[in-house]
């Protein structure tokens, strides 16, 4: 299986498992103790987390093979912010799976409720970035049977 292959569906399931599970965790910001399935949810993102790292890491690898960075053999910068976009989302979502362990104070809560928000942002942003350079600009298509 080509990494080019690998990788969107890695996203896919990345940003739909995300976009659901940081809308929950800002629903839960006001109640108290974080919710009464605050175990199931460290896990899920102790999950989720390993699926960003091997998205990340199969979008890298696929980088190596296509030639998303490279637009009519010229650098192409939209290419580079989504590679960096991706890795800025690893960094983020480590950030915020790390969080999970700390004390549940309301100040706290806030501060991780404000990543998921830039998570949120970014990753969606990361996603729609990828579509419009596959999508719109052709990259990373070769090789692809229509």
């Amino acid at each position: 299986m080509a990494w080019s292959h690998l990788h969107p569906a890695l996203i896919h399931l990345v940003v739909g498992l995300g976009t659901a599970l940081l809308v929950w965790d800002l629903s839960q910001l006001k109640k108290e103790g974080g919710g009464s399935f605050k175990g199931v949810r460290t896990n899920f993102m102790e999950g989720w987390l390993a699926l960003i790292l091997l998205a990340v890491g199969t979008g890298w690898i696929a980088l190596t093979n296509d030639r998303i960075l490279q637009f009519a053999g010229k650098p192409f910068g939209p290419g580079e912010i989504h590679g960096n976009m991706g890795v800025a989302v690893l960094g983020f979502a480590t950030i915020r799976t790390l969080g999970m362990a700390a004390p549940d104070s309301p100040g706290f809560r806030r501060l991780l409720a404000g990543i998921d928000g830039i998570l949120l942002g970014l990753l969606l942003g990361t996603a729609l970035l990828g579509e419009w350079l596959v999508f719109d600009k052709g990259l990373g298509l070769s090789g692809l049977a229509f």
